[in-house]
């Protein structure tokens, strides 16, 4: 079997490795703090992934409890490993591990699995106008759409790498090569509806293509020519089209986007959405898939956030017709004292003529500098051919280390 076709149907194993959430570094609710873009923190201008100095700063001063201590009185140690390894101006490295432990009950019972979420070491530059980031991980399991070899299992994964230019004051980037699909809010849950449908989660999701990046003060956009997904060996499985949004800030507590995908394969893979059908436009001919829709982040007050994303999908092939469906999510997050946080989420989808819907209880918290605790219980009401729903609930603990 090609390895594109090991990719296609959904399963409960499937479901299982699905429910490793995610693994990526940029947070919505940062919003709290008044940053309505992200490119003052990362190297990507988008968000996710490596920082850069003035990141790796706010990590420190930002993200973690203090313990008594206030922001003002923190003094951020340069360089990377805590102050030990000093670093040049025009260059950044960062390293990323994410291990877990999930349990997952439905009704063939409850299973337990150790995870490597994540095992990423990544490298960027800035060096005048040109700037690039490269990344490169290990995985036993998972994450075969960004595997650079092409073993069932223990795979080195090479989730972005792409250089570019940017001009007008730093506020207009064009890039080339493997990036994150601009759409959407960019959520650390890589598998909730809103991102595993669309297909734009940070965990493998990744496309390679061309790039235009728009971050202006009030407004930031980006448009992506998806030239396909080169890791996969079968051409036929790669999609190409384009990918983008429009964000608007309001305020400094505001913001409201509309994004935008279509694509074309020769031959569908399965989103995994719902893991306990098989997914129609799997193997089909000729798949298009659209999803549009819009998206906003508000610091209600205090320490509380709201975020929410609502998509309209399509997705069509050779004697199949077209899928309407939708999906959508509303997240609340609350940090009554710096680095802790609660978060409630809803979701819904409607997929192949199937409902489904799910909601989340997280507690994340940022014990040390560079250094996270989270818990997530998931309940998740899959539809299922022939009426009726499978119930499924989830328990997973995560530590992740990240600088």
């Amino acid at each position: 079997m090609s390895r594109a076709g090991r990719l296609l149907s959904g399963s409960t194993l499937a479901f299982a490795v699905l429910l490793t959430a995610g693994s990526a570094q940029a947070y919505p609710w940062m919003i709290q703090h008044g940053y309505t873009n992200c490119s003052g923190c990362h190297v990507d201008p988008s968000g996710w992934g490596l920082l850069n100095e003035y990141g790796r700063a706010q990590a420190q001063i930002v993200l973690p409890t203090l313990y008594g201590k206030a922001p003002d009185e923190i003094q951020p140690t340069p360089g990377i490993a805590y102050g030990a390894i000093p670093l040049p101006s025009w260059l950044d490295i960062g390293v990323s591990l994410r291990g877990a432990v999930l349990s997952t009950t439905t009704s063939q019972g409850t299973t337990w699995r150790d995870i490597l979420m994540i095992a990423d070491l990544r490298a960027g530059f800035t060096a005048g106008p040109f700037l690039g980031s490269v990344s490169i991980g290990y995985l036993p399991v998972g994450g075969l759409l960004a595997a650079v070899t092409h073993q069932p299992r223990d795979n080195l994964v090479m989730r972005e790498h792409w250089l570019g230019v940017r001009v007008d004051d730093q506020k207009l980037y064009f890039i080339l090569g493997r990036t994150n699909l601009p759409f959407g809010l960019r959520n650390v849950e890589h598998n909730s509806f809103v991102r595993s449908a669309t297909r734009t989660d940070t965990n493998s999701a990744q496309q390679y293509g061309a790039q235009v990046v728009w971050d202006g003060p009030s407004v930031r956009a980006a448009l992506m020519g998806i030239a396909g997904n080169f890791l996969i060996q079968d051409a036929a499985y790669r999609e190409h089209g384009y990918s983008g949004y429009v964000e608007g800030a309001f305020s400094n507590s505001f913001t409201l986007g509309l994004s935008s995908l279509a694509t074309n394969a020769e031959k569908g893979i399965s989103s995994i959405a719902n893991p306990y059908i098989l997914d129609p436009f799997s193997n089909a001919s000729n798949v298009w898939r659209t999803a549009n829709g819009l998206f906003s982040r508000w610091h209600v007050g205090g320490p509380w956030v709201l975020m929410a994303e609502a998509d309209v999908l399509t997705q069509s092939a050779t004697f199949l017709g077209t899928d309407w469906g939708g999906t959508g999510f509303i997240q609340a997050d609350v940090e009554p004292i710096q680095g802790l946080h609660f978060i409630l989420t809803g979701e819904a989808l409607r997929q192949n003529a199937l409902n489904s819907a799910g909601a989340w209880f997280s507690v994340s918290w940022f014990f040390f500098t560079y250094c996270e605790a989270r818990i997530d219980t998931t309940f998740t009401e899959f539809g299922v051919p022939g009426g009726g729903h499978e119930p499924a609930f989830s328990v997973l603990g995560q530590l992740h280390f990240s600088m």
